[in-house]
């Protein structure tokens, strides 16, 4: 209990250095810093309790971002304070903005929720012509439409068979390929073997999905994944390109502004060097370039508080433009990575919130962070302190 209560004074007076004199520091609106306050004490006593060195809160009410703070350290030594324009791993909350970028360009015309995702007959009728290895596994494969993917409905169920996202090494094996594969090489693996449900039929979440809609977006507009998204998505709406990037595995070819990656005792392979020794999973586990459109964007939390005021971030309508006629149900996306989650909420009275750590609890141990911020931020602003 000890050591957990000098952790607490120690965020603290972390806290308070880096808002007196940082350059950066945010300027709190309405209403009075008094209330806010409470999200201060919320942040240091839940990183406090739970040993998370890094986080990450911003809110926004009617579209004004009143509160934006970031806690604790940069790195694990804890010699660097956390700047407050940091950015962390966004994991599965990239979704959304993938989602939006489909949406894009299917208001533009260019493809069709009900259109056939793989070109697998080769005649012109599905978007991505990739070549089943060694050959088709599933004749299911030809009924996968765009809808499908945005809807995790396209047939994969990692419950029943593998998560194959984070199992490059043997895609590269399976292949007689360099790992880690590319994103075209680990999906002509995949059609290679069976799903495990008809698409359409039911919805399973699925990371593969969302991999191929990627592919989708870069095969359509022509552009790089990351270059459409900003032009697409994220310039329209005023959210700087700096703010939202494609992360980077390794630690020396991340932003400056990004904290370590808690993943605690969790080693892997490292799949760039796959006969090497084993490394903290969060550190090339998987290839992190790569996963861009699944789970691989990196964010300030403030730019993705500013997107869910422009684009729905989970349901039937997912990357939809909002409307302030959409119903009155809340929504939200969590992402969760070893050394990563990610909470990006949608309020019916005006209000979103974004949260990020740089380290997430073991979903085996219980309710995860994202669970217990959410519950614990919402009663506080139930109690009125945005009123």
């Amino acid at each position: 209990m000890k050591m957990k209560v000098r952790h607490y004074w120690l965020l603290l007076a972390v806290f308070s250095i880096s808002c007196q004199d940082s350059p950066t520091s945010p300027t709190v609106l309405p209403p009075e810093e008094n209330k806010l306050a409470r999200f201060d004490s919320l942040m240091i006593s839940f990183m406090s309790d739970n040993d998370i060195d890094a986080g990450a809160l911003s809110i926004m009410k009617n579209s004004r971002v009143i509160y934006e703070k970031t806690f604790g350290w940069k790195d694990s030594q804890h010699t660097q304070i956390l700047p407050q324009n940091a950015m962390m791993r966004l994991a599965s909350v990239s979704k959304p903005i993938t989602a939006a970028a489909i949406r894009m360009l299917i208001s533009e015309g260019k493809i069709g929720l009900t259109q056939k995702v793989f070109d697998l007959n080769k005649n012109g009728t599905g978007i991505l012509r990739i070549d089943p290895f060694p050959a088709l596994g599933d004749t299911l494969f030809k009924k996968i439409t765009v809808d499908h993917l945005l809807l995790h409905k396209g047939g994969w169920d990692r419950n029943l068979d593998k998560d194959w996202v984070f199992q490059e090494a043997e895609i590269a094996s399976g292949l007689d390929v360099s790992s880690p594969p590319t994103q075209t090489q680990m999906i002509s693996f995949l059609l290679g073997r069976s799903l495990q449900f008809s698409p359409g039929s039911k919805s399973e979440y699925s990371n593969v999905g969302y991999l191929v809609l990627g592919l989708i977006v870069e095969k359509v507009s022509g552009q790089n994944y990351i270059d459409y998204v900003h032009e697409a998505v994220l310039a329209p709406i005023e959210i700087n390109r700096s703010d939202v990037i494609q992360g980077r595995t390794f630690l020396q070819d991340r932003d400056f502004r990004e904290p370590w990656y808690d993943s605690g005792f969790i080693r892997g392979v490292n799949v760039f060097d796959v006969t090497g020794p084993n490394v903290s999973f969060s550190d090339g586990g998987w290839n992190h370039e790569g996963a861009a459109a699944y789970m691989g964007l990196v964010a300030t939390s403030t730019s993705i508080v500013e997107f869910l005021d422009h684009y729905l971030v989970w349901g039937p309508d997912i990357g939809k433009v909002r409307d302030n006629t959409y119903g009155t149900g809340w929504r939200y996306h969590t992402g969760s990575l070893p050394g990563t989650q990610a909470l990006a909420m949608q309020r019916d009275n005006g209000i979103n919130y974004v949260t990020l750590f740089n380290k997430r609890r073991i979903p085996s141990e219980g309710d995860s962070y994202n669970d217990q911020i959410r519950l614990k931020i919402d009663q506080v602003v139930n109690e009125g302190a945005l009123n």
